[in-house]
């Protein structure tokens, strides 16, 4: 190689100076570094950026997103392609990102590094002084807030029992494909925030995410919801139309919840979503596209609602590409102490009231009851308790027993701590709940007769509540309105 002045250059000398000046480069100007090994587990964390999260202790053999719920190394580890000078919004503030992909000799992707820079240098500061500007002007602007956004974390979802990182590493695995998703579990364990947490972890991050409870829309709207309404279609429709939330979802999330609930003929229709992605609107013959991705929840078992001719079989294996269960509340009783604590603290924030603390019996007391509810009932309870012990810096026992005691749980269902306590059947509740003696108020007389009249049907209907509610004789929306007001699990 020869200059414009005739002088001969070894081409082998250049590269080595101009690797040489980019390591110094990249070393001046990024501070922290760390790495993760193909899992997303880390194996590296310097220790400025240890200090800079704050971090107490190492997070080396946590998942990444543990630690930094929005890192990108998960999708260079997926995709197997750099992310470089990017933003990362990190402990309040912006910070730039460089993250590269570890190959091993068959290019295969053993894992990852990243490499970040706060506003410390001074190649850095103005840019992220500007973006962080530019940041704050875009959430003052209600231009561009969405509705339509997930509000949970997988991190947010306290626990550190083997049950919970099993289902925690279910969800990571299931957001790096493109394909529906059967969360199964009891009433009240989590699923809605766990299709948040996977939507969040998904490439449609950015995109819509959508909700529908099935069970509490009547059987005569729930087509117009799904699919939207075609400009004038029936006397009294808009002339506009109205959009579906499959449209309204277009390229993000569709969660459908107690997907169970849904009447037959809309599940064939659902069907041709996941089959072909198009659907048509009602009281219109076009066909439109769609790129939507469903998740579905229930808490009932579509195997058996199959073999009963009462869910479509090839809709169930359409939506369960990837099933996940979520275990009860009763099976990781060990993660009580960091739920209890969580819903403590937030419940105490949100209900304006002074910071509290529980003490050692509370938390036994908490740990031996069966939790029928699951998380939903004990938050339940822990909000109770805030209230109803105020001015207090502490919770003890004696105040979870008073809120027990005015709730519908009996103080007989409470056992001393054990490692699991079984839940009870739905057979037994319901025999117990409909031998209960009439007494109080006229209207607690009525409450009562009306819980154990629904409890009678949900027997005789096998936990079948839309054949219930045509039992009782009102929409599946109101019975499913009276199961809240009346805390029927």
């Amino acid at each position: 190689m020869t200059d414009h002045y005739g002088k001969t250059f070894d081409t082998r000398i250049l590269r080595t100076r101009i690797l040489k000046f980019l390591q110094h480069s990249f070393d001046d100007f990024y501070e922290h570094t760390i790495a993760a090994d193909k899992k997303g587990i880390l194996t590296w964390m310097s220790e400025s950026y240890c200090e800079f999260l704050g971090l107490k202790e190492s997070p080396v053999g946590k998942h990444i997103t543990d630690i930094i719920p929005n890192s990108y190394l998960p999708q260079v580890i997926a995709s197997g392609k750099p992310v470089l000078l990017d933003v990362l919004y990190i402990r309040n503030q912006w910070v730039l990102v460089s993250a590269v992909p570890l190959l091993n000799e068959h290019k295969e992707v053993e894992g990852a590094f990243a490499f970040v820079a706060t506003d410390t240098p001074s190649t850095a500061k103005p840019l992220l002084a500007k973006y962080n500007r530019l940041q704050s002007e875009v959430r003052n602007s209600k231009h561009y807030q969405s509705e339509r956004s997930s509000r949970y974390q997988l991190s947010q979802i306290a626990g550190q029992s083997e049950a919970l990182k099993t289902v925690k590493h279910q969800i990571r695995q299931a957001a790096r494909f493109d394909i529906s998703v059967l969360l199964t579990g009891e009433t009240g364990t989590g699923k809605e925030l766990f299709a948040h947490a996977l939507h969040n972890l998904s490439d449609r991050a950015d995109k819509p995410f959508v909700s529908i409870n099935v069970a509490a829309i009547p059987d005569t709207l729930i087509e117009a919801e799904f699919f939207g309404v075609a400009p004038g279609a029936f006397t009294g429709a808009k002339k506009e139309g109205r959009p579906g939330k499959i449209e309204i979802a277009q390229d993000g999330t569709l969660f459908l919840d107690e997907i169970g609930d849904m009447p037959l003929p809309l599940q064939s229709k659902l069907l041709r979503v996941l089959q072909e992605k198009e659907f048509e609107k009602v009281g219109s013959n076009a066909v439109q596209a769609t790129n939507v991705r469903i998740v579905a929840a229930t808490s009932r078992d579509l195997l058996q609602m199959v073999s009963m001719g009462e869910f479509r079989a090839d809709l169930y294996y359409r939506l369960s590409a990837m099933p996940i269960h979520l275990p009860p509340l009763r099976e990781r009783m060990e993660d009580i102490e960091l739920l209890s604590e969580r819903i403590l603290d937030e419940c105490c924030e949100r209900l304006g009231v002074a910071t509290k603390e529980l003490t050692e019996d509370a938390l036994m007391l908490l740990r031996s009851h069966d939790w029928p509810g699951n998380v939903r009932e004990l938050y339940n309870v822990i909000e109770r308790a805030c209230i109803m012990n105020e001015k207090a810096s502490h919770i003890s026992s004696k105040g979870f027993r008073d809120v027990f005691s005015n709730n519908l749980i009996r103080h007989e269902e409470l056992r001393p701590p054990k490692a699991l306590v079984p839940a009870k059947t739905p057979e037994a509740v319901i025999q117990t709940d409909t031998d209960d003696t009439c007494t109080g108020s006229l209207k607690e007389q009525i409450r009562q007769a009306e819980r154990r009249a629904i409890l009678q049907a949900l027997r005789q209907c096998g936990g079948h509540k839309t054949r219930a509610a045509q039992q009782l004789g009102i929409s599946r929306a109101a019975l499913y309105q009276k199961l809240e007001i009346l805390q029927i699990n």
